[in-house]
């Protein structure tokens, strides 16, 4: 397994509001996990996580993070830079705000090259155009001179995307990689990203709200809510016969392109809650129609059912 997540615990420094309570996840080598739920419920902070990069103010409470067999808490800064850096690439749903913008375009991937690949001069140069290039940004050669204002969002995406494959890593953490990009730029990103996966053969761990997005990249999919891990399935029997009440109200709320189905998106009633004032038991029992008293008391564990399916309910949805 090239990516497991056990038990993993994200808190406040202070202590008194936990992020993420007790994420597993596994992921294998060439496969592709998409991460869902609603924004607020912790996908992002699990990225963060697993790439060490937690902000500042949040301290891991629990739980381990294995990279290929090794536990990146044992590992001192340097390696877990270098691995990072190396094995493991990130690229950020806000590309332009995670770019610094005083360097230039070339700048920043030759730093990389540099960095973790041991290219300078017109080696790294080199290698930085042919980057651009594959990610379909034009005037490859020109480009390198310019700075992340004179990019579009869809460019600066696709920069994000050459950064992280300068480096060959074994693993792309996507974190909502098409968010507040039009239409067709999007669906640019999303080929983008199949053709990467295609070509190189690397695991993909794909974050987003949306539920299209998953179903189109996607091997299998973990739903995330209010911090924990409520179901785990391969894409098709989620979207055929979702367990957790909570998928399957995420998928009722998508549109239809089908003739026969006029029914309009069935919104999910109430909100998402606070983090730190989460309901006993199942977090999301206040609005689920299928709760009973028990969902009150305690919380579900993650269990498994048939074909690789496994959900956190007491009262599953019936999947036959």
């Amino acid at each position: 397994m090239l990516l497991q997540v056990s038990d993993l615990a994200i808190r406040s420094r202070s202590g008194g509001v936990r992020i993420l309570d007790g994420v597993d996840l596994q992921l294998g080598a060439g496969e592709v996990l998409g991460l869902v739920g609603e924004s607020g419920c912790g996908k992002s902070m699990t990225c963060y996580a697993i790439a060490d990069l937690l902000p500042a103010g949040l301290v891991r409470a629990g739980g381990s993070v294995r990279f290929d067999g090794v536990d990146m808490g044992s590992l001192d800064e340097p390696a877990r830079r270098r691995l990072r850096g190396g094995r493991i690439a990130m690229i950020f749903q806000d590309p332009t705000s995670h770019l610094n913008p005083v360097h230039r375009v070339g700048t920043y991937l030759e730093g990389a090259l540099k960095r973790h690949r041991g290219l300078s001069g017109t080696d790294a140069r080199m290698e930085a155009i042919r980057l651009l290039e594959r990610v379909g940004i034009s005037d490859a050669k020109r480009r390198m001179n310019a700075y992340p204002h004179e990019f579009s969002g869809g460019m600066n995406q696709r920069l994000m995307i050459a950064h992280a494959l300068a480096c060959e890593p074994d693993l792309l953490i996507a974190d909502e990689p098409t968010t507040a990009l039009d239409v067709t730029t999007q669906a640019q990103i999303l080929d983008l990203i199949e053709t990467v996966r295609a070509e190189t053969g690397m695991a993909i761990l794909i974050v987003s709200h949306d539920l299209g997005v998953i179903a189109r990249l996607a091997d299998r999919a973990a739903v995330m809510h209010c911090g924990r891990i409520v179901e785990t399935a391969p894409v098709e029997a989620l979207f055929d016969r979702p367990a957790h009440p909570y998928t399957s109200a995420l998928i009722g709320c998508m549109p239809t392109v089908d003739p026969d189905d006029c029914d309009p998106p069935r919104p999910i009633r109430g909100s998402v809650p606070s983090l730190a004032d989460l309901p006993g038991g199942c977090h999301f029992h206040p609005r689920c129609d299928r709760r009973m008293p028990a969902c009150g008391l305690a919380r579900p564990p993650l269990a498994a059912l048939a074909d690789g399916q496994s959900s956190a309910c007491f009262n599953p949805v019936p999947t036959w």
